[in-house]
């Protein structure tokens, strides 16, 4: 059911085939108005001047191409007559048609022409075909002639520097099954028919105008009817243009104005499929404000304050919403507890999976004693909700009450760092996988917990693979070994100016390049002693 919807709706859709375009209707109507006018006219001044002596002419004329026809017979349809012979008879008939015109009559025969079935082979000429130029106008057609065969052209004939009106009276040969083999042609003087014609030259001019002025209001008449469908596709884009986009022109007819609709109606459809489609993006953009808000809400906004630690962090997601999350969290027994983690998938979906992490991290480290007690129990969690595919990278680091040790949980994040005061960079990476990955033996057999010293002027360095990965616009990481080195260049500096010199040079690496990937790094140092 929903194929053949689909079926009748791209049907729809398909601009009607144009059997008469516009132009073609209009110039059809137009010419038939002009041609009906000059028609008119031009019986009418026959039949006022000329009928008399056109008859005359007429008559004469198909009278003698019918005489001269009987005389002809068709040896250039034979094949089986010898090319001399054909020659001989080319050369007697020649002959017999000059004799023919020689003979006095009423109206002066200029020449008359036998050419064959294609009516451009020359045959004979009574004048040799050689001495008169033909020039024939249109054809007319006198109902006196009706019935005989003949074809009357208007023409003029041209012998040296005069040229003579001429009337040509064209009569076909046929053989016995009525197959065109030739035609006889013969041209009479219309002399006496031209100069009447020039005296009724006012008259004519005057019938013109007349039919002009009739004419001409009916040609708009029929214009104003033609181009309705214009008018109301332009009631149709006003409609459109007041924002009524569910708005269907009804213009049907077909050519370029029924196509124009049919089109006119797929944008409408278009512009209202696009409207919906801004509306919903709206509506995502102002979801994702919501999310937004409330993951900024999520992270710490204030961090805790752990006596004998300074603690500075930075956090950029590559999108609106991020998978990246970081916290401090006071434990008890005077212990804190520093969290970086990362959610494989990005956007909502990792926004959620981040949200969910940091609950579940928050209310294991409120009951659990231990690192590896907390991280197990956030993973059972994670691993009964986790969809196929999403897992979560976290760095955990427990600070105990006189902050000279840390104690390290890596459950398949980035290797934490200790950045020594005297400049040396040190990397733990103690054994442990994603969360979410395994629901429990796994996970709790391969996660090991490393003891490290935290001397005064040493700092904890916890982060993502948002910078270590960042690539510039020739697609080179940015590195680990990178972040080493200016890790020693800002061993003395401040935790706060230690994660700006790191974010300057990330910065100066990426030139420009869009992130790819969310950016947390979290610096946790301990104070000198004084």
């Amino acid at each position: 059911m929903a194929r053949g919807v689909s079926a009748r709706s791209r049907s729809a859709e398909r601009p009607p085939r144009q059997i008469f375009p516009i132009a073609v209707k209009y110039g059809a109507v137009s010419g038939i108005i002009l041609l009906t006018f000059v028609l008119w006219v031009g019986n009418t001044s026959t039949q006022l001047a000329l009928q008399a002596t056109a008859d005359q002419v007429n008559s004469t004329g198909s009278e003698q191409v019918q005489l001269v026809s009987s005389l002809v017979t068709p040896f250039w349809a034979d094949s089986t007559i010898p090319d001399t012979d054909q020659q001989k008879a080319q050369t007697q008939l020649a002959e017999q048609l000059n004799t023919f015109i020689e003979k006095p009559g009423p109206h002066t025969i200029l020449d008359v022409l036998v050419l064959d079935d294609s009516g451009r082979t020359l045959i004979a000429s009574a004048r040799g075909g050689d001495r008169l130029k033909i020039a024939l106008g249109d054809e007319i057609a006198p109902p006196m002639l009706a019935d005989t065969g003949v074809r009357v052209h208007k023409g003029s004939l041209a012998n040296g520097n005069s040229i003579a009106p001429v009337r040509s009276f064209q009569l076909d040969l046929a053989d016995d099954s009525d197959q065109v083999i030739g035609s006889v042609q013969l041209f009479l003087s219309t002399v006496a028919i031209e100069r009447l014609e020039q005296s009724l030259e006012q008259a004519s001019s005057q019938q013109i105008w007349t039919v002009l002025l009739l004419g001409i209001p009916f040609v708009l008449i029929v214009g104003f009817l033609l181009t309705r469908p214009v008018r109301r596709l332009r009631e149709d884009m006003a409609q459109v243009a007041r924002g009524n986009l569910q708005h269907q022109s009804t213009v049907s007819t077909i050519d370029e104005l029924g196509a124009l609709a049919s089109s006119f109606n797929r944008m409408t459809r278009f512009l209202a499929d696009a409207r919906e489609q801004e509306l919903h993006a709206q509506a995502v953009a102002r979801d994702l404000s919501i999310a937004t808000r409330i993951q900024n809400a999520l992270l710490p906004d204030q961090l805790p304050v752990i006596s004998g630690i300074e603690i500075a962090r930075y956090y950029q997601p590559a999108k609106e919403v991020g998978g990246d999350y970081y916290d401090v969290i006071d434990l008890p027994g005077d212990r804190a507890g520093i969290v970086v983690a990362d959610v494989s998938g990005k956007g909502l979906a990792g926004s959620l999976v981040m949200t969910m992490t940091r609950s579940l991290v928050r209310m294991a480290a409120r009951i659990q004693p231990d690192a590896a007690s907390i991280l197990g129990e956030v993973n059972a969690s994670l691993s009964r909700d986790m969809t196929e595919g999403m897992f979560v990278t976290l760095a955990w680091a427990e600070l105990d009450h006189d902050r000279g040790q840390v104690r390290i949980a890596r459950a398949g994040h980035n290797p934490p760092l200790i950045l020594r005061e005297s400049g040396r960079v040190e990397q733990f990476q103690p054994g442990g996988i994603a969360l979410g990955m395994d629901p429990g033996p796994i996970f709790r057999s391969s996660l090991e917990v490393s003891v490290v010293n935290l001397a005064p002027g040493d700092s904890l360095i916890l982060y993502t693979d948002g910078i270590v990965e960042a690539m510039d616009s020739q697609g080179e990481e940015y590195g680990l070994e990178r972040f080493a080195q200016i890790l020693q260049k800002l061993n003395l500096a401040t935790p706060d100016d230690l994660v700006e010199g790191v974010l300057a040079d990330l910065a100066i690496h990426v030139a420009g390049a869009e992130a790819s990937d969310d950016i947390t790094l979290v610096v946790a140092r301990r104070e000198r002693t004084r």
